[in-house]
């Protein structure tokens, strides 16, 4: 049981480097590059005779709000990620050095953290579809057009 735990422990912490082509999937956010923005739109809808002030000027309405929730969405996911896998690694750790209080402190971790982890997905699952169904596009989520 402890060798199968340590083993689960390392697959998650080592799978993502496993599959470099799920992670070449996506963008990469550069945040010296000028078309990184982390608002979307650029403001209100021009009427038509008003030319934009900028060749790729966003205007603020219904759909693109919808796309900055799942942009931000999409943030928050990554930083949960990340929190999961540091709380397997510590779990994992006080696993590992084997002392009685560790060993009960760690049962206590692994459940709440993978039970977390797979609420924050099914969470994020309800609203990318209802957010893709209001936006109309789901590629948009993914640095499609």
């Amino acid at each position: 049981m402890k060798h199968a735990l340590f083993i689960a422990s390392l697959l998650v912490l080592l799978g993502p480097f496993a599959a470099p082509t799920v992670l070449a999937q996506v963008p990469e956010a550069n945040i010296n590059n000028a078309s990184f923005r982390l608002v979307i739109c650029d403001g209100p809808a021009l009427p038509a005779n008003v030319p934009p002030p900028t060749t790729d000027y966003v205007p603020c309405d219904f759909q693109h709000l919808m796309i900055e929730a799942q942009y931000l969405i999409n943030v928050m996911i990554i930083l949960g990620t990340l929190g999961a896998l540091i709380g397997f690694a510590y779990a994992g750790y006080l696993y590992i050095t084997g002392t009685q209080p560790n060993l009960a402190k760690a049962k206590g971790i692994f459940p709440k953290v993978f039970w977390g982890f797979i609420l924050m997905l099914t969470a994020w699952f309800i609203v990318y579809q209802i957010l893709s169904w209001l936006t109309g596009n789901a590629a948009t989520y993914l640095g499609g057009s």
